[in-house]
């Protein structure tokens, strides 16, 4: 644990008079690190808990994609899911029927908190709704990621808002008018069709939200995109870099797409609820994003049961019908997607919260790092946090519990904390009963800063 200097020791325990508000005010300095678990399983991760931490690996996965089928209705040249390709030996195999996802499911339940189900188009697939039913029934929650462009759109928002467990809909929409999206789909008329059943969908009391990809069609209208949502009912929107091969020329411009990353931000400072869905390098953007947790956190099915870390990664790590989740959240080939690390990133200071941008690109074009890594970036320093809290407020904790070898994985939807163990005791004060000062009195620094780094992170609100 690091050792507080005399100085920060003071400024821990102080008190401001504040008119007739006492306020807790002290200085962590660098990002607060936990005594390191053992050696052999470690690996660089810091989008849980603590920023700048060595995170092990988990137990086992918390979330998983679900690719149901390789059918769908459009024709999108970036499709992140690989399987679209025709070369594959499984490109016109059959996908697991009901009773075959029933037995992934069996395999994951035990483990997932959440899923994701995607295609293709996953409501193309002929058992889609036995296994929405099946996933329903095991209380695991879920999202389901459609194109929207569905045969019977009623009949279908009837039968989803039924299902207990759906969280929302992730909608595709790539674009504030019909060229930028029908560009992307490769359908006449998909851009009608898809804002159409984005409305019987909101007007059903489904939750949607919107994924967009960036291109250079639509990278100048961030605000229109978000514009548009918003007349649509959508909660939120997701955008994404263009992953993978740029055969249709659609792929937005570095120059572009920083442009994008710094309007996206700038809507987020003003609190509007847009985010990126995949990661920049941080020497490329430094918006504060964390990097991805494909192969730390989650895992992609595909259509055949076969495991990738990744739906946008070529890298099959093994096949849930021969080996068990166990064996391939631990495999030789997940343990080499961990320990990626690109040259450039060894002796940066933010890897752990980066790590090092998209493998997923890197790998898909035969790269040794994301195209987006600037090379001859400096290594960027840790950046220094200052916190006030006043010192009657009360934390209380909003975050289930997962045990883990390493230390307590709290969950909260998609934000992960993982709490080594010496310091699940400052959890226990988290009950909205307790004050910051009496937490400072028990625990001093070290439990101040848990408490700021969780409310940062969203897993403790103050009352």
């Amino acid at each position: 644990m690091p050792t507080m200097n005399a100085k920060a020791r003071q400024k821990a325990s102080e008190f401001v008079e504040d008119r007739r508000v006492r306020l807790l005010s002290f200085d962590p300095g660098p990002p607060f690190r936990p005594a390191a678990p053992e050696a052999d399983s470690q690996c660089d991760c810091a989008c849980f808990a603590v920023e700048g931490a060595e995170i092990p690996v988990l137990d086992m996965p918390l979330s998983f994609y679900l690719e149901l089928t390789p059918l769908c209705n459009n024709r999108c040249p970036g499709c992140g899911n690989v399987f679209v390709d025709r070369a594959s030996p499984h490109a016109f195999s059959p996908s697991l029927s009901a009773s075959g996802w029933q037995e992934v499911l069996a395999q994951i339940a035990p483990f997932a908190c959440q899923i994701r189900v995607t295609g293709g188009e996953p409501t193309l697939h002929p058992d889609f709704g036995e296994i929405m039913e099946e996933i329903s029934r095991l209380g695991i929650p879920f999202t389901l990621f459609s194109n929207a462009r569905w045969s019977d759109p009623l009949g279908l928002c009837r039968f989803l808002t039924d299902l207990k467990g759906l969280n929302g809909l992730l909608i595709s929409l790539h674009g504030a008018e019909a060229a930028a999206h029908e560009a992307f789909t490769g359908v006449s008329g998909s851009f009608a069709e898809t804002v159409r059943n984005i409305r019987h969908a909101v007007g059903a009391g489904l939750s949607v939200s919107l994924s967009c990809i960036i291109t250079h069609l639509n990278w100048d209208r961030i605000r229109d995109i978000w514009g548009l949502a918003q007349q649509l009912g959508a909660e939120s929107v997701v955008f994404n870099r263009y992953i993978g091969p740029d055969v249709a020329g659609l792929a937005a411009s570095p120059a572009e797409l920083l442009a994008a990353l710094e309007a996206i931000s700038a809507l987020r400072a003003s609190g509007v609820p847009v985010k990126m869905g995949n990661c920049v390098p941080h020497c490329f953007a430094a918006d504060g994003q964390a990097g991805c947790l494909a192969g730390l956190a989650f895992l992609t099915i595909d259509p055949w049961g076969r495991v990738r870390p990744c739906n946008h990664a070529p890298v099959i790590c093994g096949d849930l019908r021969r080996r068990s989740l166990a064996e391939i959240w631990h495999s030789p080939a997940l343990e080499a997607w961990r320990d990626f690390r690109p040259e450039p990133c060894r002796s940066c200071s933010v890897f752990a919260t980066c790590r090092g941008g998209c493998k997923a690109q890197a790998y898909s074009l035969g790269l040794d790092a994301d195209p987006l890594l600037d090379t001859q970036a400096k290594p960027l320093p840790v950046p220094r946090r200052q916190w006030t809290f006043y010192e009657k407020a009360r934390p209380v904790g909003r975050f289930e519990r997962r045990s883990e070898r390493s230390g307590t994985l709290l969950l909260r939807g998609n934000r992960l904390a993982l709490v080594h163990h010496d310091q699940v005791a400052v959890l226990d004060m988290l009950d909205g009963q307790t004050t910051m000062r009496q937490i400072e009195q028990v625990h001093g620094m070290v439990g101040l800063e848990l408490v700021a780094d969780l409310y940062e992170r969203h897993l403790v609100e103050l009352c």
